[in-house]
């Protein structure tokens, strides 16, 4: 039976493990959410669970957000419950569950993901919180099937890959426990991932993740999760790229415009995708294990880049691709410098030649040639109009006539070639 009631609002506080940074901006968007509140009423639920199973930031007063010590954490709902407050509500209807930590923050994740979009720095940091829950906090040192000893996780795999030994995952471990939130969202109660507890190796934690989050374990599900714990690893500036233009601090604003980056733009296109993010996470690997320090540091180099990469007219895939090439021109680059001068020297020069060439090409791309009988507003017409200007330059042609035809004699051997025409 779900447990239905109306709480004051002072009895309330944002709970530890909720998924968004901010829960209230005060912006339009909240306001009219506020408006619509007053006039309308509060149409959901707010998702509370009492303090008392608060395990994270349980110490009294440590991360609570009112004065007086709440009765009642809020799991889902925070941004509602500020707009009611605003309407000058001083009762909340709210729905009380049993929820530990860990089912806290799925609720949190899911019940949030399904209205506002988040953005990709707060479904990370919430992957990562979960993750830190599930995950083994050592590695493994027996087999589970026939207790042989084992150095760590890899050495497990290998063992059930040359044995008949069950590797360990979660379709081995049964359904999950049922969630106990009380939520809409109980699909996850039928899956084959792990019981929701810690899991004996990190892969079974990734799968139980990214069955949760994604509603699948294959191989590119559990990368697009790795991809988010890679990002939940960033610097905070560095995850601030990823945040919504309102959510950043004046400070966060104030050091992107510092190196040339739009604060009103934000990379990713959230909805779990990490495609944008996972560039800037290898590019800050690679300066990270490749670049001495007192060369340049890999927030700064990272910062720089997209600073002087990223133009307006860019689309997000554009924008990935040219992080991609540059990341392996520098790599490539940096094998000649030997001392951190020459490092510092190698990744600048690399940095204003690619630049420059942006620069030039975006300039010059004329948006009514050579695509004028389509949309040549279009993110795709402007992109294949850049795309075409490069094509000149590099095979030094004038004329857009010229270019197409070697363009289609070049297209008609590759088919002929794959097909085997004579």
């Amino acid at each position: 039976m779900i447990d239905r009631r109306e709480l004051p609002v002072e009895a309330l506080a944002v709970d530890t493990v909720q998924s968004r940074e901010q829960a209230w901006l005060g912006d339009a968007s909240d306001q009219r959410l506020a408006a619509s509140i007053a006039t309308d009423g509060l149409l959901q639920d707010i998702i509370v669970r009492p303090v008392d199973q608060v395990e994270l930031g349980e110490e009294k007063g440590g991360n609570w957000t009112r004065d007086s010590d709440p009765e009642y954490a809020i799991v889902a709902g925070s941004r509602r419950y500020y707009a009611a407050m605003e309407a000058g509500y001083e009762t909340v209807p709210c729905k009380v569950v049993r929820a530990d930590d860990l089912d806290a923050a799925w609720t949190s994740l899911i019940e949030n993901t399904d209205r506002r979009e988040l953005s990709e720095q707060e479904i990370a940091n919430q992957l990562q919180l979960i993750y830190e829950l599930v995950r083994p906090l050592d590695d493994p040192d027996t087999c589970p099937d026939c207790g042989t000893p084992v150095a760590g996780e890899d050495e497990l795999l290998n063992h059930c890959e040359q044995t008949d030994c069950k590797p360990p995952g979660g379709s081995q471990q049964g359904p999950p426990a049922p969630s106990t939130t009380g939520t809409d969202n109980d699909a996850s109660a039928d899956a084959s991932v792990g019981p929701a507890s810690r899991f004996s190796t990190e892969h079974q934690a990734l799968e139980y993740l990214a069955y949760r989050f994604l509603g699948r374990t294959d191989g590119s599900a559990i990368s697009i999760v790795e991809g988010h714990l890679r990002t939940a690893e960033l610097p905070p500036i560095l995850q601030s790229l990823f945040k919504t233009p309102d959510d950043r601090s004046e400070q966060e604003r104030r050091a992107l415009r510092n190196y040339g980056i739009d604060a009103h733009a934000r990379l990713g296109s959230g909805e779990g995708k990490s495609g944008t993010s996972r560039e800037i996470v290898k590019l800050h690997e690679t300066v990270e294990s490749e670049v001495e320090s007192d060369a340049v540091t890999p927030t700064d180099a990272v910062l720089e880049t997209v600073g002087s990469l990223r133009f307006e007219e860019m689309s997000e895939q554009e924008l990935r691709r040219t992080l991609r090439e540059f990341r392996h021109d520098v790599t490539a680059e940096l094998e000649r410098a030997e001392s951190a001068a020459e490092q510092r020297a190698v990744f600048q020069e690399t940095l204003h030649k690619r630049a420059d060439d942006l620069a030039e090409t975006y300039e010059e791309v004329q948006p009514e040639r050579p695509f004028k009988k389509v949309d040549v507003l279009g993110p795709d017409t402007q992109q294949h109009s850049r795309w075409h200007v490069q094509a000149m330059r590099q095979r030094d042609i004038s004329g857009h006539g010229e270019l197409v035809r070697e363009l289609y004699q070049e297209r008609l051997e590759t088919l002929a070639e794959e097909q085997g025409w004579d």
